[in-house]
């Protein structure tokens, strides 16, 4: 439970660059759902007549389940997350095979949706967190206690197995994004356990090896023809291609120092950009705040990082500084992925932005991460 000498504890640091993003989120997805600006706006309730809040209340409401969830997470030791994430995991597990048998969303039987409520629950983004703890209880458990280094095999072999399941899983939905994320996560805590270089030429080989295979023999025609047209996005101007071209359009628009947020005629506003508010929000957020308003976002992330690796070697035991590295894991996962989706440098998976697009699945997975880090940070050993 929290005492006053473990909230003296709690990372400020990152808190600030959590409520940093969530806020440049909120004021984004608001400019970028507005009616197009015309220049005619007399008064300020001319402006607030064109603008679009039924999504930056919406996201309001997932932020304080976000905010609830990430209270909930600080409070008990992060110990307490072994005893119960066997249970989550199979309990997660059996929900990606339940959404097999629903209606497939945007092509992708990934959510379960609640009409009465006009919500939607996407379980592989609530398995990420499943990943990150189980993952870290096995590879701690595998590491050396003297010099924090990986030499179990069994280990690693039941890390693989792990991760292994809901990756195939979310891969037959289809979702390779989401499968992407599950193995940087995987990578990321291997990496910070040291794993032997052996085992990582081993792995690479094998992805190297498994590339070709999974593009000819897994993927299905949809999949590969998006791979196509990332290394070719003049073979599809009227989907995917062209989400990317305006995408790359959008963002070379912007400039050094952006058009303004909530300015006339911007390509995010006229609907130009596909997706806007979500998977390629980014775009819209460098038409309107340019360069320098892009170099900042990514700036925020990478302090988070490195604020993150910080946290992770300052734990009090392994488990907590896999936890962390999980958890870094998915963020980097996240944000190469997305960013470098919308400058055309990434095939298109739908991967959102953390902490920046629409979306309540996504957010609460963000929000349990960052508390999962706090919890590790409040309970570091201090010096006195």
């Amino acid at each position: 439970m929290l005492d006053r000498k473990l909230l003296k504890q709690i990372d400020w640091v990152t808190i600030v660059l959590v409520l940093a993003l969530v806020a440049i989120g909120l004021i984004s997805i608001a400019s970028i759902m507005a009616s197009p600006f015309d220049g005619d706006e007399a008064s300020v309730s001319d402006y607030l007549a064109k603008l679009n809040l039924n999504y930056v209340q919406r996201q309001g409401v997932n932020l304080l389940v976000g905010i609830a969830a990430f209270l909930i997470v600080i409070v008990f030791d992060y110990s307490f997350f072994k005893l119960l994430i066997k249970y989550a995991y199979i309990g997660n597990v059996a929900l990606l095979l339940i959404l097999f048998t629903v209606e497939k969303t945007r092509g992708i039987a990934g959510w379960f949706v609640f009409e009465a409520i006009d919500r939607a629950i996407q379980p592989a983004e609530l398995c990420k967190v499943c990943i990150i703890i189980f993952l870290a209880k096995i590879v701690s458990e595998g590491m050396d206690q003297d010099h924090g280094r990986l030499r179990s095999f069994k280990s690693i072999l039941f890390a693989l197995a792990v991760c292994g399941l809901p990756t195939v899983l979310v891969m037959l939905q289809p979702d390779f994004g989401t499968a992407f994320v599950y193995i940087c996560i995987l990578v990321f805590i291997l990496f910070i356990a040291r794993i032997g270089w052996g085992y990582i030429v081993a792995a690479a080989g094998a992805l190297a090896a498994g590339l070709p295979l999974a593009y000819f023999f897994v993927m299905n025609d949809d999949q590969r023809f998006r791979i196509d047209v990332f290394l070719d996005p003049s073979l599809d101007l009227s989907n995917s291609g062209y989400n990317v071209y305006q995408s790359k359009i959008a963002i070379g628009s912007g400039q050094l120092y952006g058009k303004g947020y909530f300015s006339s005629g911007t390509l995010a506003q006229l609907r130009f950009v596909p997706e806007r508010h979500t998977d390629f929000i980014f775009a819209g957020i460098v038409e309107g705040l340019g360069f320098v308003g892009g170099t900042l976002i990514i700036l925020l992330y990478f302090m988070l990082v490195f604020r993150w690796l910080w946290i992770s070697f300052k734990a009090k035991d392994n488990f907590g500084t896999c936890l962390v590295a999980g958890v870094i894991g998915m963020l980097l996962a996240h944000v190469f992925e997305n960013i470098g989706m919308t400058m055309g440098l990434m095939p298109v998976t739908g991967i959102p932005l953390p902490f920046l697009s629409y979306g309540g699945s996504n957010l609460l997975t963000n929000m349990i991460a960052v508390g999962i880090v706090e919890n590790v940070c409040m309970r570091r050993p201090v010096k006195k």
